[in-house]
C-alpha cells in the first residue's frame, strides 16, 4: 500500500521539511530524518512511500548514536515481512574478521506484526560503541538503537507512526527523543533545530493527505 503526503509551504521562506517514524511502544532508540525535501516558499512537494516494505540492518556513526549524529548503513537492508504468515521477521547480526555483518533472516512464528534483530556474543561492548541496529522503510533507515552484544531488539509495527517537522538536520541524522505519550503532537525533550512534530493522521482507508505549512511552522491538514 502506497501512502502519499502533499505538503505546501506557505511559511514565508524556504523550509527543510522532513518525515520521520516513531515507535510508540519504545523510547529506547532514535528516530532518523527519514525523508527530507527543501520546499521553496509557495512551493509544494509530494512525499510517497510503500508502508509495507520493511527492512532490518545495521550501520555505524562517528561516535555513539545521539541527537544530530549521522547514521550510515553498513549493508543493504534485509527485506522482512512482519504481516505475512511464514515471512522472515528476524535478522541475526554477527561480527567476523573485525566487521559486523547481517546473517540469514528467518521466521519466528511466535512474532506477529513485530520484527526482531538478534545479536550474539561474537563481539564486545567496546566493539559496538559506534554500531547501531536499524529498522528501514524501503531502503532508507528510519529507527536506530545502540548496538550491544547478546541482545534482542524488537520493533512493534502497529505502533509505528509518521510525523512531519521542519529541521536543519541532514537525512539520516538522529532526531531528539520525543515524549510519545501525546497522541497527535510529539513534545521534544531536548533543544534542537526542529519544529514541533505533527502526526500524519491517516484515517481508516486513507492513503493520501495534504498539509499546509503555516508562517508559525505548523502543519495544518487541508
Amino acid at each position: 500500500m502506497t501512502y502519499s503526503v502533499y505538503v505546501t509551504n506557505d511559511s514565508g521562506a524556504p523550509q527543510n521539511v522532513a518525515i520521520f517514524m516513531s515507535d510508540g511502544s519504545s523510547n529506547s532508540g532514535f528516530s532518523l530524518v527519514w525523508s527530507l525535501k527543501t520546499i521553496n516558499d509557495g512551493g509544494n512537494y509530494l512525499f510517497n512511500w510503500d508502508q509495507t516494505t520493511f527492512g532490518l540492518g545495521w550501520g555505524s556513526s562517528d561516535r555513539p548514536i545521539d541527537v544530530g549524529v549521522l547514521f550510515v548503513s553498513g549493508q543493504t537492508p534485509t527485506a522482512v515481512f512482519p504481516n505475512t504468515a511464514g515471512g522472515d521477521n528476524v535478522l541475526p547480526i554477527q561480527y567476523k574478521n573485525g566487521a559486523f555483518l547481517s546473517g540469514e533472516p528467518y521466521t519466528n512464528s511466535s512474532l506477529f506484526n513485530k520484527l526482531e534483530i538478534k545479536t550474539d556474543t561474537s563481539f564486545t561492548v567496546s566493539n559496538s560503541l559506534t554500531m547501531s541496529v536499524a529498522l528501514y522503510m524501503g531502503i532508507t533507515p528510519a529507527l536506530v538503537i545502540q548496538g550491544m552484544p547478546n541482545t534482542d531488539y524488537y520493533f512493534d509495527v502497529p505502533q509505528m507512526s509518521y510525523y512531519l517537522t521542519v529541521t536543519d538536520l541532514a537525512l539520516g541524522a538522529a532526531l531528539p527523543k520525543p515524549n510519545t505519550q501525546t497522541s497527535d503532537d510529539l513534545r521534544i525533550q531536548l533543544t534542537a533545530s526542529m519544529s514541533t512534530p505533527t502526526k500524519i493522521a491517516f484515517g481508516p482507508g486513507d492513503t493520501s493527505l495534504e498539509y499546509v505549512l503555516s508562517d508559525t511552522l505548523t502543519f495544518k491538514k487541508r
